[in-house]
């Protein structure tokens, strides 16, 4: 008994886990963009593709680069990604992620 709890947890883990480490390495991008100061001079496109490009480069699959999005109020750029994810956990159980982040 133990051991499927156990393998249940270890089975939820390496299905959830990604999921989080990949939104780490997107809003990273992002804050790293806005702290800088390249943000505030950088289009929609360019910021996307700066994105894309780390994302390629650490084999992040999966994401839509649409779903980044610039605004800039005074001057000073706010970035917000906003999306959800969706992996099987098993059989016709899935594990739905929704992410909404707003950079200042």
């Amino acid at each position: 008994m133990v051991f499927i709890l156990v393998a249940t947890f270890f089975t939820f883990g390496l299905k959830v886990v990604p999921l989080y480490v990949d939104h780490n390495l997107i809003t990273g991008v992002c804050e790293e963009l806005i702290e800088s100061g390249e943000a505030t001079n950088m289009t929609l496109t360019e910021i996307r593709e700066r994105v894309g490009n780390t994302l390629r480069i650490n084999n992040v699959t999966g994401f839509d680069l649409s779903d980044i999005r610039l605004r800039k109020e005074s001057d000073k750029p706010i970035i917000t990604i906003a999306y959800e994810r969706r992996v099987e956990l098993a059989a016709n159980l899935d594990v739905v992620a929704k992410f909404d982040t707003v950079l200042r």
